[in-house]
């Protein structure tokens, strides 16, 4: 049996105990911390703030506490987002064309100044074959001359001992064998409508175009002589590609020959190379007779775009 405690001993035993329940509840109490709080409590203080501020008719940005102003920060955020992206679709970068050259801005603006009368896409265009420079200075040569879209104008010069390599016989001229084959197959077409199309002037050398450029200076003046004859090096003739047909006078464009040109050359491959609606771009008078041959597929596409001169072709298909 043991001996009874005594009053000091009572209290010793009593105050373990006290000890050992404490412990235990402070235990329990991070126990619960731990899981209440860690994994479901946030969510649990989340939904409470929401619910609250909900039911009181305030946002959750309204509410006192770092949640709340979490909350208000990122809806903060996700609406200056939303903001910028309605920004940029509202405010999208200029779209240029592909012929659009950054390199010419400077002269895009002094011929936009100087010419008020057309618009930025005439602008464009036009600067990209140097139509903003005056008619045989800072000329450039071709750099292909054996391709069958190439420039040759006031600005765009062929070397002088260029003689294209496939030249054949048509009529009493000769042109390149595809384009020769062309415009027979064109003077045919027209033959069988009862039109009678003869290929006149053909291929010409550089040394025929000065003496033609020589004699025609001599009778009418340089400057009247610039608006229907072509420097030499810079005629449209030395390339082989190009055939004035039957008759040379404006006359030609009112016969039946002439308007059926107009309206089929394409189909072969060629174009009226100087018309009225072109002559501020190639700086010769109308010609219904110059016939210049840039193969089907180009031809087709400036009758079907109504693109009125080779210039803006080349640019915008070409160059």
């Amino acid at each position: 049996m043991s001996a009874p405690l005594t009053p000091k001993r009572r209290r010793n035993r009593n105050r373990g105990i006290a000890i050992v329940v404490l412990t235990a509840l402070v235990v329990l109490a991070f126990v619960y911390l731990f899981f209440f709080l860690g994994r479901g409590g946030s969510e649990a203080v989340g939904s409470s703030l929401t619910d609250g501020a909900v039911a009181s008719g305030e946002t959750a940005a309204s509410a006192d506490g770092p949640a709340a102003s979490s909350l208000a920060s990122a809806d903060s955020g996700k609406s200056g987002a939303a903001s910028d992206a309605g920004d940029d679709a509202a405010d999208p970068e200029p779209a240029y064309p592909s012929y659009y050259d950054p390199a010419l801005a400077a002269r895009y603006d002094a011929f936009a100044q100087a010419r008020p009368d057309l618009t930025e896409d005439e602008v464009w265009w036009m600067v990209g074959c140097d139509l903003d420079k005056a008619p045989y200075t800072d000329t450039q040569a071709v750099p292909d001359p054996n391709s069958e879209l190439l420039l040759v104008n006031k600005h765009y010069y062929l070397p002088d001992d260029y003689v294209p390599a496939d030249l054949v016989t048509i009529g009493a001229t000769q042109l390149r064998q595809e384009a020769a084959e062309h415009l027979q197959a064109m003077i045919d077409a027209a033959a069988a409508e009862g039109l009678n199309l003869w290929a006149q002037s053909g291929y010409r050398g550089y040394g025929v175009q000065v003496s033609l450029y020589n004699q025609y200076s001599a009778a009418d003046g340089a400057e009247a002589a610039d608006t229907y004859s072509a420097r030499p090096g810079y005629s449209e003739h030395q390339t082989g590609l190009t055939c004035d047909m039957n008759t040379i006078t404006d006359a030609f464009g009112d016969t039946a020959e002439g308007r059926w040109v107009a309206a089929h050359a394409h189909e072969y491959g060629y174009i009226v190379r100087y018309t009225p609606e072109n002559s501020d771009v190639t700086l010769y008078k109308y010609e219904p007779w110059h016939l210049r041959y840039i193969g089907t597929e180009a031809a087709a596409r400036m009758h079907d775009e109504g693109i009125a001169s080779f210039e803006e072709y080349w640019v915008k298909y070409v160059k």
